[in-house]
C-alpha cells in the first residue's frame, strides 16, 4: 500500500511539473517484500528481446536475474522501451532499470546510476556507398535514431543541423532504416551487428563512432542503500568474472581491461 501511495503521489507531481525525484522503495523494503521490480528492454538485442517461446532473454535480462538471485528475492520483469524507462522509474512503477542505459549528467538529474556493468559503442552505420566518415560529412543524409537515447543525445550534439529522423524506440528506428525510410542508422555496435546477421542483404558498416558507452543500472533518486548494494554487487561480480562472462556470451567479447568504475 505504501509503495502504491508513493507512486500515485509521484505521478501526480510529475504531471503538474512540480515534482522533485520520487521517493523509492529502499533495499530493506524490497527484501522484506520478497520481490524486486526490474525493467528490461524487449527491443534492443542482444541486451533484451523475446525468444521463440516469447520469453525475455539477453544480457540485461541475465543481469536482472543475477541481481534477484543475489538479493534472494523473486524478480518481477517488466518490459520497457527507451522512451518509458525513466518515466516508469521516477513514478515508482519500477525499483530498478537495466536497459542498456548510458549515464549522462542530464539523466542523473532524474535518476541515480550505479557503476557500469557492461559496455558498448554507439555510432552511425550504413551502406558502403554512402561516403560519410565524420559528423561533418552528413549533410542532408537522413539518419534514423531512437528518441531520447544516448545515440540521439550524442548525434544531436555532434551534428545539430543533421537530418535526424527520431522514432519511438530502437526497433522502430531499425525498421525505418531497413525499409529505406532513412539512409543511415544511429545505434549501438551490437545492434548493428545483430541486424546485419538477421538481414544479410542489408549493409551496416560503421561510418563513425560517437563514443564508447558503458551501461549502468538506474534507480530512483533517494535510494542510497539500494544504490550502494548495486555498486557492491557489480564490484563483486566484476572481480569474480561473472559480468565479463555474461558480456562475452551476448556481445561476443569480454569486458576490456581497466573497465571503468564510477
Amino acid at each position: 500500500m505504501l509503495r502504491k501511495l508513493i507512486g500515485l503521489a509521484a505521478a501526480a507531481a510529475v504531471a503538474t511539473g512540480l515534482a522533485g525525484p520520487a521517493q523509492s522503495a529502499e533495499l530493506q523494503e524490497i527484501i522484506d517484500q520478497g520481490t524486486v521490480r526490474i525493467g528490461v528492454p524487449i527491443d534492443v538485442p542482444p541486451f533484451g528481446y523475446m525468444d521463440a517461446q516469447n520469453q525475455p532473454i539477453g544480457l540485461d535480462v541475465d543481469v536482472a536475474r543475477a541481481i534477484g538471485e543475489a538479493l534472494g528475492v523473486e524478480v518481477e520483469l517488466q518490459q520497457i522501451t527507451s522512451a518509458n524507462r525513466v518515466p516508469y522509474l521516477v513514478t515508482d512503477r519500477l525499483d530498478v532499470v537495466i536497459a542498456a542505459m548510458g549515464a549522462t549528467p542530464e539523466r542523473a538529474q532524474q535518476v541515480a546510476f550505479s557503476s557500469p556493468y557492461s559496455a558498448l559503442s554507439i555510432g552511425v552505420f550504413g551502406p558502403a556507398e554512402i561516403a560519410v566518415a565524420a559528423p561533418g560529412d552528413l549533410g542532408d543524409t537522413s539518419i534514423a535514431v531512437a528518441r531520447g537515447t544516448t545515440q540521439d543525445i550524442e548525434l544531436t550534439a555532434a551534428a545539430p543541423e543533421a537530418n535526424i529522423k527520431r522514432f519511438d524506440d530502437d526497433a522502430t528506428a531499425a525498421a525505418a532504416y531497413l525499409s529505406g525510410q532513412t539512409e543511415l542508422l544511429a545505434t549501438a555496435n551490437v545492434v548493428a551487428k545483430e541486424l546485419s546477421e538477421r538481414e544479410p542483404d542489408t549493409a551496416l558498416e560503421a561510418k563513425f563512432i560517437l563514443r564508447l558507452s558503458p551501461t549502468h543500472v538506474a534507480v530512483q533518486q533517494g535510494s542510497p542503500e539500494l544504490l550502494r548494494w548495486l555498486d557492491t554487487f557489480i564490484f563483486y561480480n566484476l572481480m569474480t568474472g561473472r559480468l565479463s562472462a555474461i558480456t562475452e556470451t551476448w556481445l561476443g567479447q569480454p569486458l576490456p581491461d581497466g573497465f571503468p568504475s564510477m
